[in-house]
């Protein structure tokens, strides 16, 4: 499972006062990038309130980040894991349909899992809504996704354009619209938008690593540095929320933007 914008910039806030101390060891273990043990615990929290809608999202984390480090191999044999992984996903906003965390992550899975255990484009889309209905800014950048998904980049454009018009100092859609405007490689354009960033936040480890993936694909050698030191900076940092972009995923573009210098 890919980082997700809303988890990078707002689950934090999911660590709420007086949480269980089987959820909180499950956090320490997934914040640790032990996604077996933050299992083990998120499955206990879960017995014990199992109508917990936070329990359900971070249990389904937890195994979706299992399966992100597995090889290929195992993961082919772990497609009941996938397929709970959403379930988890769906119990989280039947619990409570105004959690945009998994509103969120239910809409990632969508994009990003196969039909064969249960990834839909179509699903991605109406659960874009569910969430416009929330937070229309946010709504907006979900819709973006679905549009670019689809190969839509007229309508994912006009969708970012919203969600700046919508909160233009909101650094959530600024950092959305620049990593679209480079993945359709107007680096200037993108440039543009990142600086905005980092003058608007520029100490938040989300804008350096949104930045980074970003210009890893340049073809400016000037970028692909930028963003080598920025992951390196990232990686000397300690995350700022248990759920951020782990660090062996940002080791592996590392090693990706080194290749390329």
């Amino acid at each position: 499972m890919a980082p997700r914008l809303i988890a990078a910039l707002a689950i934090g806030g999911t660590l709420a006062a007086g949480a269980g101390s089987d959820f909180q060891e499950g956090v320490r273990h997934y914040a640790a990038e032990d996604y077996r043990e933050a299992q083990a615990a998120f499955e206990v929290a879960l017995e014990e309130a199992p109508d917990s809608s936070k329990n359900n999202l971070w249990l389904g984390l937890a195994i979706g980040r299992r399966l992100q480090t597995m090889s290929a191999i195992r993961r082919l044999g772990a497609l009941p894991l996938a397929r709970r992984v959403k379930r988890q996903f769906e119990r989280a906003v039947e619990l409570d349909g105004e959690n945009l965390e998994a509103l969120d992550a239910l809409l990632g899975f969508h994009l990003e899992a196969p039909p064969m255990v249960g990834g839909s484009k179509a699903r991605a889309r109406e659960i874009a809504e569910l969430i416009r209905r929330e937070d229309p800014v946010l709504g907006a950048v979900a819709s973006a996704e679905c549009h670019e998904a689809a190969g839509e980049f007229g309508n994912a454009a006009s969708e970012l354009a919203r969600a700046r018009d919508l909160a233009p100092d909101d650094i959530g859609p600024v950092l959305a619209q620049a990593a679209f405007l480079a993945r359709r490689g107007d680096d200037t354009a993108s440039g543009e938008l990142f600086e905005l960033a980092f003058r608007l936040d520029g100490d938040n480890p989300s804008v350096w690593i949104a930045a980074a993936r970003a210009w890893s694909e340049a073809e400016s050698r000037e970028f692909v540095e930028k963003a080598a030191g920025l992951a390196k900076r990232y990686l000397q940092t300690p995350k700022p929320a248990a759920n951020a972009e782990p660090y062996f995923e940002v080791r592996a573009l590392l090693r990706k933007l080194q290749r390329a210098l």
